[in-house]
Parts: C-alpha cells; sequence; structure tokens
C-alpha cells in the first residue's frame, strides 16, 4: 500500500514506476529555490513543495540537498547547451554552412556568449562560486570549464574543415577546447559573470579576435 511518504520502491532501491517527469519538476523547482535563497537557506521541504511532491520523493531521487544541487548545476548545463544540437548528427550545423572559417567560427563564438549569458544559467554559477568555499563537497559544480557539448560540436566542425583542406587541425577536440575557453573567459570578464549585458560590438570583437587566433594557428 502507497503512503504519503513518497513513491514505492522497486527492486534496485528506485522509485517503482515512470519518474522522469517528477523528476524534473523536482529539478526545476531547486533551481529557483537555490537561486532564491542561495544554497544554505534553501530547504528541501521548500523545493518539495514547489515541485508538489513529497520532502521524501525529493530523498528518493536525489539522496540528499548536496546531490540535488550538483544535479541542478548539471541539469541547467544540459539545457543551454541543448540548442547547439544539431537536428540531425547528419546535418552540419548553422556555423558550417558554406561560409569561410572566420566566419563560421565568430557565428559559432556568438553562440557560446549567449549559452554562457544565459540568464538562469549565469545566477546559478555565480551561487556555485559563492557557494564552493564554505562547501567543499560542491566543487564537482565546478569540474566542467567549457561546456562540453559545445566542444563537441565545434570539434566536428573543425574536423570537417581539416578533411576538406581548409585547416589543418592534427586534434579537432583541443582546438575547439582553446577556442571555447577564449570566448568563455573573455565573455565572463566582461559581463562581470553575467551580471550585465555585453554590447554587440564587444561581444563581436571578442569572437573574431578568437576565430582569428585558431585561423592562424592551424591554416593550411
Amino acid at each position: 500500500m502507497r503512503t504519503d511518504n513518497g513513491p514505492r520502491r522497486g527492486a534496485a532501491g528506485r522509485p517503482a514506476g515512470p519518474q522522469p517527469a517528477k523528476r524534473q519538476a523536482i529539478l526545476e523547482a531547486a533551481v529557483a529555490v537555490f537561486l532564491r535563497e542561495g544554497y544554505t537557506r534553501a530547504g528541501v521541504d521548500v523545493i518539495a513543495d514547489r515541485a508538489r511532491v513529497s520532502k521524501q520523493t525529493v530523498y528518493n531521487h536525489f539522496g540528499d540537498k548536496e546531490r540535488l544541487f550538483l544535479a541542478a548545476v548539471d541539469g541547467e548545463r544540459e539545457r543551454v547547451a541543448a540548442g547547439f544540437a544539431p537536428e540531425s548528427p547528419h546535418t552540419p550545423s548553422a556555423e558550417d554552412d558554406g561560409r569561410d572559417v572566420r566566419a563560421a567560427l565568430t557565428a559559432f563564438g556568438h553562440r557560446v556568449l549567449d549559452v554562457l549569458l544565459d540568464e538562469r544559467a549565469s545566477a546559478l554559477r555565480r551561487l556555485v562560486i559563492a557557494e564552493v568555499a564554505r562547501h567543499p563537497a560542491l566543487r564537482p559544480a565546478c569540474a566542467e570549464g567549457e561546456p562540453r557539448q559545445l566542444v563537441k560540436y565545434l570539434a566536428e566542425m573543425l574536423g570537417r574543415r581539416t578533411d576538406r583542406g581548409e585547416l589543418d587541425v592534427p586534434d579537432p577536440a583541443s582546438a575547439a577546447q582553446q577556442f571555447v575557453a577564449l570566448i568563455v573567459q573573455q565573455g565572463l570578464h566582461q559581463s562581470m559573470y553575467g551580471t550585465r549585458p555585453i554590447a554587440a560590438v564587444d561581444a563581436t570583437a571578442i569572437c573574431e579576435k578568437a576565430a582569428d587566433l585558431i585561423v592562424r594557428a592551424y591554416r593550411t
């Protein structure tokens, strides 16, 4: 018989029955409450109320507040990176539609800035930085320097450009990481970690300079 303390448990110790929607509701509520209250003051009971689930259900899915916070950070990274996903793995991205290498890299850089300066993701990034000194267990939330999906998509584009003889990039993954790191570092600096917008002319300058560095380094 099911009680109000949470869902039935399966043989593997996980909630029985379909749970993805409930898990997503908890993550959405967690982001909102963590951003409003901070990590220390945020209560699991408040998150549960906002998600319209029991407190025990939150624990069943995530174990404790620390793991819930880390899952919320990962979820935000996946959300903003999803905008980069190509419509099909066989369809070139918008940055690889026939324009020259510098223009393609510049366009990609603008998309990186769009992801970087997403309002909610920026606020959560600042929260991680503020809390990690007091809560060292949150360090995994700082582990990702550059968004993995963005690096992956750019590496694929650089590989295609190398195959066509436009560039000579022996290690596309490393080159992609270098490019994205340049954009991220400058974007965080000029936006003061997402607390103010970057003027269009400054955003273009960031992207063009990073693109020029990559082209100069890997030109054929």
